[in-house]
């Protein structure tokens, strides 16, 4: 009953002498369900461990227990369950079937016998999942029927096939063919899982037993803190543990989490809120001290049981347990980032506000590593304590900051949006609650631009983040600004999207967002729009430039139309021909050769959609649009509404569709947003 675990790369689960191996997904084991976020944040921390040339990339493990079988020992196979860790092992599977990177890994893709060629990955009893998986294979033609188990690893390749045009270079080199192929390289050879393999024997229920009861791994950030209070006196640490442990928690909001923690009462925090001192660390730790204090007294005090029997009379506070309006409620938004990337940002913050250099590069995988290097240096006791309550007070100012500008995942009901959520204050009994809803229009604009780049921009470190918050940070006295001032931060953020994304540059983000740090209101040398979008890019076409245009065309002419009202980004990731490429021989509205891949016959839609249209023509395309923001009474691309108001479509319509939105985009980028 041995238990064994070794290193792999996938290039050394091909090359194995005794036999081929294979892996199956035991029925027991619920089918692909890894989202967006999750297939690019792990196509993302591949290919930034490839940039910085790392040795090797430690992936995690999976559970395995092999089933032999005489069929399979006379075929010179060795057959696996995979027990723990499929949707990883199957995103890499996936991988290893689309074009370019199967040109490096395919042979992980599939196992040669000698009279047939098999799918390295099979799910048991599911026919049609392993039909759909062997129609993935190279030089496998005819597709599989469409059925809803399938629906995540469709998804999921077409993802894999775009993260050429969604990927960003830190050195601002292009994705090519020979830089994707050097990374299937590096995922081939160099990214490593421990395999654990456990005997057919064993006991699964029990051992499922242990794998979902084995807690959650300490995360680097709760090392981070520890490291931090330890610096901090003894009298002060509880404090700046509860400021900490109440900026960690990136769901919900920030006051909410502090009176959750420490049972101080809602309405200290929301008469800190009305008057403008919610940002202010002193303010808060004024409460916290208060608030132990009181509890000292109130322990002095209590009565015992002979007390209340010799007749005292008990006084009880019927208001002093208020935690928050909405206790026992689930947070209705959640962060679009974690904890880890977020104290990233602040330490970005922090080394700009002290003097001192960057960060080379934001990395939550290394938190540990930057902070030791750039704020955990040896110091004298002294130093070492103001350098940790400093940056803990920055972070509380941060946090609150970042819950009244920047935008969370609120929920709608049958969907998440993205929204920067309202903040009120409510009085009842002469106390001042903080009050958060999902409303709020005077910050529509933000909120939009705000959910362009999160959705065109690098999911794993947002570098845009850094100088927006900072900006926010050296203007914001309170957190109660008006219209002016919420027009001044968004300002600055248009601002910052034209020049710093528009740039034409080989500089890095990382560098040239510390100097917007420097010089927010900095103007590029040269933009590369009017270069770029003329040419006949086709599926190459960086998506920022589709998400750029839907936001300049909402914020130019939503007025104008009005569905354009309740437009909202969403994830996007195949360019769609609007005259398609194979065109059928009944379509009249299609375009020549010399507009076909060119931005004016091109949009970027959702991968479902993409699938859907194909090869159908322009009429029925447009219908098929139309009908679907009758539905949802909101377009799903501004750049599409254009061009499907018009009821055919051919080279001239291509040509003046593509001249207007050149226009458009000149106009925007021509606009002073620093007198906003």
């Amino acid at each position: 009953m041995s238990i064994d675990s070794r290193l792999f790369t996938l290039e050394q689960l091909v090359n194995q002498d005794d036999a081929a191996w294979c892996f199956n997904v035991p029925i027991y084991q619920r089918l692909y369900v890894w989202g967006d976020d999750q297939i690019k944040t792990l196509l993302t921390d591949m290919a930034n461990a490839f940039d910085r040339g790392e040795d090797q990339f430690f992936l995690g493990g999976a559970l395995l227990v092999e089933k032999p079988s005489e069929q399979d020992r006379l075929k010179g196979l060795r057959r696996f369950d995979l027990i723990d860790g499929q949707q990883r092992f199957t995103t890499l599977w996936m991988l290893s079937t689309v074009a370019i990177w199967n040109q490096v890994m395919g042979d992980f893709s599939r196992v040669v016998l000698k009279d047939s060629v098999i799918p390295r990955l099979h799910f048991s009893i599911r026919e049609q999942v392993s039909t759909f998986l062997a129609s993935m294979m190279p030089g496998k033609s005819g597709a599989s029927p469409e059925i809803p188990d399938t629906q995540s690893m469709r998804e999921a390749q077409q993802l894999m096939a775009s993260f050429k045009q969604s990927y960003k270079r830190a050195d601002g080199k292009p994705v090519d063919d020979e830089y994707l192929k050097e990374l299937a390289s590096f995922v081939y050879r160099k990214v490593s899982l421990v395999l654990t393999q456990v005997p057919e024997g064993m006991d699964l229920n029990k051992l499922f037993e242990v794998i979902n009861n084995r807690g959650i791994q300490l995360q680097h950030h709760e090392i981070l803190k520890a490291r931090l209070l330890r610096d901090i006196p003894a009298e002060s640490r509880s404090r700046y543990a509860a400021l900490w442990n109440a900026c960690a928690d990136m769901s919900g909001f920030v006051e909410r989490n502090l009176c959750q923690d420490t049972q101080l009462e809602a309405h200290r925090l929301g008469d800190l809120y009305s008057k403008g001192q919610l940002l202010h660390a002193v303010a808060v730790h004024g409460l916290l001290s208060r608030r132990v204090e009181a509890a000292q007294v109130e322990s002095a005090e209590r009565l015992t049981l002979e007390s209340i029997v010799n007749g005292a009379d008990p006084k009880f506070d019927n208001g002093s347990a208020t935690i928050a309006m909405d206790e026992g409620e689930a947070p209705w938004a959640r962060s679009i980032i974690g904890f880890p990337l977020f104290l990233l940002h602040v330490l970005r913050i922090w080394l700009k506000e002290q003097g001192q250099p960057d960060l080379p590069r934001v990395l939550d995988r290394h938190l540990l590593t930057l902070f030791e290097a750039h704020l955990l240096q040896p110091a004298e006791p002294a130093q070492r304590n103001a350098r940790a309550q400093g940056f803990i007070d920055l972070l509380w100012r941060m946090r609150v900051l970042w819950d009244e500008y920047a935008i969370k995942w609120v929920d709608q009901g049958d969907d998440e949006v993205h929204q920067i959520c309202h903040t009120s204050i409510s009085a009842n009994d002469d106390k001042r609650y903080i009050n958060r809803s999902r409303d709020n229009d005077l910050k529509q604009g933000m909120s939009l631009l705000q959910s362009m780049l999160y959705h065109s921009q690098e999911i794993t470190t947002h570098y845009w983040l850094t100088p927006f918050l900072y900006f926010i940070h050296k203007h914001a006295q309170t957190v109660r600004g008006g219209v002016e001032e919420v027009e001044r931060y968004y300002g600055f953020l248009c601002h910052l999207d034209n020049q710093l994304l528009g740039e034409v540059t080989s500089d890095p983000l990382v560098v040239r967002t510390r100097a917007f740090m420097n010089e927010p209101w900095r103007t590029a040398a040269a933009l590369q729009f009017e270069a770029v979008l003329p040419c006949d890019y086709g599926v190459d076409f960086a998506h920022y430039w589709f998400y750029k245009l839907d936001f300049v065309l909402w914020h130019e002419q939503h007025r104008d139309h009005e569905a354009w009202g309740n437009f909202r980004f969403t994830a996007k990731n195949s360019v769609e021909h609007i005259s398609p490429q194979s065109p059928q021989a009944t379509d009249t509205n299609k375009v020549t050769s010399a507009w076909l891949n060119r931005f004016g016959n091109l949009a970027l839609v959702s991968r479902s959609i993409n699938s859907e249209y194909s090869n159908l023509p322009y009429n029925e395309k447009r219908q098929r649009f139309l009908n679907k923001r009758a539905l949802e009474k909101r377009p799903d691309s501004l750049k599409m509404d254009l061009i499907y108001s018009n009821s055919e479509w051919g080279d001239a319509k291509a040509e003046a569709h593509q001249t207007a939105m050149l226009e458009a985009m000149r106009r925007h980028y021509q606009r002073d947003f620093c007198n906003r």
